[in-house]
């Protein structure tokens, strides 16, 4: 005897495959924006978090094609840096235009004691062209991208987020700014510009292509690190305060010379939790082609095909044995240029690290005054190990910190590759690392 059956349709059978096959999964208020760049002239992006802090999109995400191309993002993200580095060199003129003081903000990390008007003017100043570059990015009348950039821009608004940028392309997220035009009262600043920063509103991370892929848990009773310094900085005001708390939060290597940082580099086996650098960077020039390097107490660039050649080994035979290369320390590159764009070379000396397991890199995209540069590893490492808190909190807490205590705003021109969930437990009873 024939039976009716009952079918039902289902109304997305795929579930959003042809976009991804589901929504990764974010914690709580988190927020994950893609950028991707196919040829130079097409640019797309794309985000998506939990229900409730977007619209639920048909499929996995949300997602437009920009209108500005691939190497104007490139350019007006370089030229925002540089507007950055014009910040650290600003040097005061009087009615007559007479200098009046050299580079006091190269020189004090702590600017209170600057006239209000003229710190405020210079950091509104950077605020404007935060805004502009991401006013820029978003810019065009496609119903789509309108759409999206209204999402978007709703979102970076609010406060106290945990934003994951993953794009082909440099862009120095917590630079960029939002709401300037409610700063604005009669055509002058009034409100308080530092509040507009991504980078102080949010916890954000750059995985710019490279990804911290595991889980690492230590099973040492005493977290371990090194300092990797230049000699030459040892009497920068607060370097030695912050190797005094390495050493008493960590089980301390200290390394002067790339001969002794080179060959346990070069060892299967390079177990700590959190490589410390202070030293110099520059970017280097060969046959029209420029990258970026540091250098320890000798003259041997340290850049990343150095340290891809000595990891590549290990990383490779770890994969190939379905294991984790002991190598996933946090590194803090506290040296000039370390965390800016990779230029017309090689890839970043960040991508290189995380590439072969560091949990996370920590580095200034700009040539960053040695004053602050110690002051800013002393709070944000007091944050990470002495607090425990999270390597991305602990940054938004210090860039918050010299906000409103130094009303000193070059925190922010601190970029987190990965490591947004790094962690280090200090206890010896506990004795573990996260990420």
């Amino acid at each position: 005897m024939d039976h009716q059956i009952d079918l039902i349709t289902e109304q997305d059978p795929s579930r959003g495959y042809r976009l991804l096959p589901e929504a990764p999964a974010c914690a709580p208020r988190e927020l994950t924006v893609t950028l991707r760049s196919p040829a130079r002239d097409v640019v797309l992006i794309s985000m998506w978090s939990e229900t409730g802090l977007l619209p639920q999109p048909r499929g996995a995400s949300h997602h437009a094609r920009l209108a500005i191309g691939a190497d104007e993002i490139s350019s007006l993200s370089a030229r925002l840096i540089s507007r950055w580095q014009q910040f650290v060199q600003f040097e005061p003129v009087s009615g007559s235009n007479r200098l009046r003081e050299k580079k006091p903000y190269l020189r004090n990390a702590d600017l209170t004691g600057r006239p209000q008007s003229e710190l405020l003017a210079q950091v509104s100043e950077l605020a404007r062209e935060g805004a502009y570059l991401l006013g820029e990015l978003l810019a065009g009348e496609e119903r789509e991208l309108v759409r999206f950039r209204g999402h978007l821009l709703g979102v970076l608004e609010r406060e106290d987020l945990r934003i994951r940028f993953d794009s082909d392309l440099g862009v120095p997220w917590p630079m960029l700014a939002v709401g300037y035009e409610k700063l604005l009262e009669g055509g002058r600043a009034t409100g308080d510009p530092f509040r507009l920063f991504l980078g102080h509103r949010h916890q954000i991370e750059s995985t710019s292509g490279a990804y911290a892929d595991y889980w690492w848990v230590s099973d040492r009773g005493r977290a371990a690190g090194s300092a990797n310094l230049d000699s030459d900085l040892r009497n920068v005001p607060l370097a030695a305060d912050v190797v005094k708390l390495l050493d008493s939060r960590l089980e301390l290597t200290e390394r002067h010379f790339s001969h002794e940082l080179l060959p346990d580099l070069a060892r299967p086996v390079l177990d700590e939790d959190v490589m410390y650098f202070f030293c110099h960077g520059s970017y280097e020039e060969h046959g029209g082609r420029t990258w970026h390097a540091l250098r320890l107490s000798d003259e041997l660039p340290i850049d990343a095909p150095l340290v891809d050649g000595y990891r590549k080994p290990h990383t490779e035979a770890a994969v190939r044995r379905g294991a984790v290369a002991l190598f996933h320390p946090l590194v803090v590159l506290n040296t000039c240029f370390a965390g800016a764009p990779a230029t017309t070379g090689f890839s970043s000396l960040s991508a290189a690290f995380v590439r072969h397991g560091a949990l996370g890199v920590l580095a200034p995209q700009i040539a960053m005054p040695q004053v602050f540069g110690a002051e800013f590893a002393l709070r944000f490492l007091t944050c990470y190990l002495d607090e425990g808190l999270t390597a991305g909190l602990a940054l938004l807490e210090t860039v918050r910190w010299f906000a409103a205590t130094y009303r000193n705003p070059l925190a922010l021109a601190y970029g987190l590759v990965c490591g947004l969930d790094s962690r280090v437990v200090t206890s010896p009873q506990e004795g573990t690392t996260g990420s």
